[in-house]
């Protein structure tokens, strides 16, 4: 009877610990979300400023932003370059240069900017790339 009532006592307690891991992981999940929606938001304003995009295309470029921000290549390099600065409370602005040069010579993200730009945003955007 005692072993009965340990087994059911060790079950529920591992089912509460399953229970708080998976709201963890739904939590961090959800901060790396709105540290990317964040990330974008910068880099779509600093993107308009240098292109003039009007507001159909600023929902086209966030939309790719995000994509490519969420991508596993992105992924690595926002890992690399560290929490503290993505999050705002270090440097934000050599932390948003360096995520917008990664963005600009990236290959897809210029194929995706090629259809949503005109020719001349395209040769402004070309000069804004590093060299």
């Amino acid at each position: 009877m005692k072993k009965l009532l340990f087994l059911f006592l060790a079950l529920g307690v591992m089912q509460v610990s399953g229970q708080n891991l998976s709201s963890l992981s739904k939590s961090a999940t959800s901060s790396g979300n709105s540290m990317i929606e964040s990330l974008a938001t910068d880099q779509v304003r600093s993107l308009t400023k240098k292109l003039n995009l009007n507001e159909a295309q600023q929902e086209q470029v966030s939309g790719l932003v995000v994509s490519q921000l969420k991508s596993e290549k992105f992924q690595k390099l926002l890992s690399g370059i560290g929490v503290d600065k993505l999050s705002g409370s270090v440097d934000t602005e050599k932390t948003n240069e360096q995520v917008q040069n990664a963005l600009l010579l990236d290959k897809d993200f210029q194929k995706g900017m090629g259809s949503i730009l005109n020719e001349d945003q395209m040769k402004t955007m070309e000069s804004y790339m590093p060299k």
